[in-house]
């Protein structure tokens, strides 16, 4: 298959998706909804309800190879309503007295959200000295309309986040995101995705893409927004034990031109570029819930203009190989786990990169009301750094979930991230914890509490700083 039938590819899978989901739609007696595949409806992450203004990799670069992803698993029995469903966390799991019910639109379910925050930045522009504080209002609209289908399914998807800073109006930023997504079930072992979204994300300021690392003069104090027109189409086939999946993927990335403190403009777009992701991955059910699975992947990062804003074309592709187990060890006791070699080949004078990857998800339900979930990557990031091709990214968190009372959800969390960037002598290392609390008020409301610490220390100290922030938040919904 060439780069050039990729279009074609996505819109032959996602025109059967509309036209039988259309079907479907006026076949209103069916009441139940199709079941949930957690790799089945790939499409853009939205961005948080709420965000902090703390570190999050999301917003901070462009997505790193991940492949972490849940393998189709067999029915299990049904838990009684004080366990922990399998695979869940004490966060994630039901709360029937609490949970939304949705409004019911024809054979949809409405399910609409609004998130209003205040918090507290104590370095909002993530500087070493003279740091700037500043309280933060947020808005945060999202919406989803979920199929109730027995077969099939189509969803859509909307949120918004507008943040306004009290004294500092330039750091205003607003993020928002649209998309869709869909499943056409051709047999019980055949499944057709599709989704397609565009979503408009930002660039922190003490971000490493911000354009004052290329030039002091280019130095600017404002986020740095940019847009991702994503879709993607996967097929799936189960023989026995054994599952066959293939995804496409493709990103569109285009950068705000912005204005520096000095009055210099800065053309982001050169920044511009498309991304092509193809992955097949195999997995065999060696028992209920125990798998075993090989994946491998091809991607094009392809830059819109011969060379960027340091002077280089920083056009590259890379594969990456890999072997991973998913096995329930317990009942009580989860485990993900991939390792495999990565290669991703940049044009001269760019540095091309190679190295083992992998990544891992434990998930461990102490008790009946604590869940303790670790999460640990390792991939190869864009950059606009001078002199760098790439970063290599690792990330690893431990994750505390403990409820309190059925409806008062206790949060704890560390986390720590590493950027090595190839090419140049840079590391930067990020270390972050943090703790909240949700209250569940009843089904349409809730409020929550939350506090983050986060430090960048790099091997270029002019780049360190600290920042601690304090969060209140409160969701009404249906």
């Amino acid at each position: 298959m060439t780069k050039k039938n990729w279009p074609g590819v996505i819109v032959g899978l996602l025109v059967p998706i509309l036209y039988v989901s259309s079907v479907d739609a006026q076949q209103t007696s069916t009441q139940t909804a199709a079941p949930s595949n957690g790799t089945g409806t790939d499409q853009p992450n939205p961005a948080p309800a709420v965000s902090s203004g703390a570190f999050d990799a999301d917003q901070l670069n462009a997505p790193s190879n991940n492949f972490m992803t849940n393998l189709p698993q067999p029915p299990v029995p049904p838990t009684l309503p004080d366990e922990i469903p399998r695979g869940q966390t004490v966060a994630a799991r039901p709360h029937p007295d609490y949970d939304p019910v949705g409004v019911p639109v024809s054979s949809f379910t409405l399910y609409p959200n609004l998130i209003l925050g205040e918090s507290w930045n104590s370095n909002i522009l993530g500087t070493k000295t003279n740091p700037l504080s500043d309280f933060i209002s947020t808005i945060a609209p999202s919406m989803d309309l979920k199929s109730n289908w027995d077969n099939n399914a189509l969803n859509f998807h909307f949120d918004d986040s507008l943040q306004k800073y009290a004294e500092h109006p330039d750091q205003d930023f607003n993020d928002y995101t649209f998309s869709s997504d869909g499943r056409v079930d051709v047999e019980r072992d055949l499944q057709l995705f599709g989704g397609i979204g565009y979503s408009v994300r930002h660039e922190p300021v003490y971000s490493p893409n911000n354009p004052g690392v290329i030039s002091p003069i280019f130095t600017t104090v404002v986020p740095e927004q940019y847009s991702d027109l994503a879709a993607n189409a996967a097929i799936q086939k189960t023989f026995n034990r054994l599952t066959v999946r293939l995804d496409a993927n493709y990103d569109k990335f285009n950068f705000a031109n912005v204005t520096s403190t000095t009055g210099v403009p800065v053309q982001m777009s050169l920044e511009n570029y498309d991304q092509e992701l193809l992955t097949l991955k195999t997995s065999y059910e060696i028992a209920p819930l125990r798998s075993v699975y090989l994946l491998a992947t091809y991607d094009w990062r392809n830059y819109e203009f011969p060379v960027d804003l340091t002077g280089v074309n920083r056009t590259s592709q890379g594969y990456t190989a890999a072997a991973g187990i998913s096995y329930d060890l317990t009942g009580i006791t989860f485990l993900d786990l991939y390792a495999g070699y990565l290669q991703q080949n940049y044009i001269a004078p760019l540095p091309s990169v190679s190295g083992p990857t992998g990544g891992a998800k434990l998930t461990w339900n102490v008790t009946r009301l604590t869940t303790v979930t670790a999460n640990l990557a390792h991939g190869v990031a864009e950059t606009i750094l001078p002199g760098a091709s790439s970063y290599l990214d690792t990330t690893a968190t431990l994750t505390v979930d403990h409820e309190l009372l059925r409806n008062l959800i206790l949060d704890g969390y560390i986390g720590y991230e590493a950027q090595a960037f190839q090419g140049v002598s840079r590391t930067d290392d990020y270390y972050s914890a943090g703790v909240s609390a949700k209250y569940l008020i009843n089904r349409h409301f809730w409020v929550s509490l939350g506090y983050t610490y986060m430090t960048r220390n790099s091997t270029d100290s002019t780049f360190d700083f600290n920042q601690n922030i304090i969060l209140l938040s409160f969701s009404a919904h249906l």
